[in-house]
């Protein structure tokens, strides 16, 4: 009889050492877990000019042109807050002696290479104001999550744009970072524009 009565005694000196070793607990900072990406809140854009290049094109304020070269139009615009990059090419059909279909094919080839690791490669036709051509988002853990090809009404400007990380996370912890982007990519698509008498 005696350790029935005791035992609600015992329980409650357990719950008040308990509650005593709250108030010395020092809490400790957990380690990092996902990379943090804070997306710009709104986009301001500048507009991209080359003397080498036949073409302008809007691109974000944020993005650092890194690459010019001087022999064609090759261009490089790093965005240093995600780790990436656009470069940009330029091909002239008439001065290769070829024609659009042969350089998309080209193109498409060398996109269809990162099939090893995407789980899937869509393609879509765009048609901006500047031309048409063709949108290809990667899925998976890919380097290069969306790409894209355009040419003027004539077929001999062509334009090939491809973004490329430079970071070893994950496309999965990337996936609001190459959302964000892809509409940025998309506005500097739509905002391409020929320059007269090119």
């Amino acid at each position: 009889m005696k350790t029935c009565h005791s035992l609600p005694v015992i329980t409650l000196a357990c719950l008040l050492g308990f509650l005593a070793a709250c108030d010395t607990y020092t809490p400790v900072p957990r380690k990092y877990g996902f990379h943090r990406i804070d997306l710009p809140a709104q986009t301001a854009y500048v507009r991209f000019q080359n003397e080498r290049c036949p073409f302008t094109f809007e691109y974000p304020d944020y993005g650092v042109v890194t690459r010019q070269a001087s022999d064609s139009c090759w261009v490089d615009i790093n965005y240093p807050p995600f780790d990436l990059k656009w470069h940009i090419a330029y091909r002239d059909t008439r001065a290769e002696g070829r024609d659009y279909n042969t350089i998309f094919e080209e193109y498409r080839r060398l996109i269809y290479q990162h099939s090893k690791k995407a789980s899937r490669i869509e393609p879509s036709p765009i048609s901006v104001p500047a031309g048409r051509g063709t949108w290809f988002e990667v899925y998976g853990n890919v380097g290069t999550p969306v790409q894209g090809i355009i040419c003027d009404s004539t077929g001999r400007h062509v334009i090939m744009v491809s973004c490329y990380f430079q970071t070893a996370l994950k496309n999965d912890s990337l996936a609001p970072v190459i959302t964000f982007m892809k509409g940025e990519f998309d506005h500097m698509l739509r905002t391409v524009e020929w320059k007269a008498g090119e």
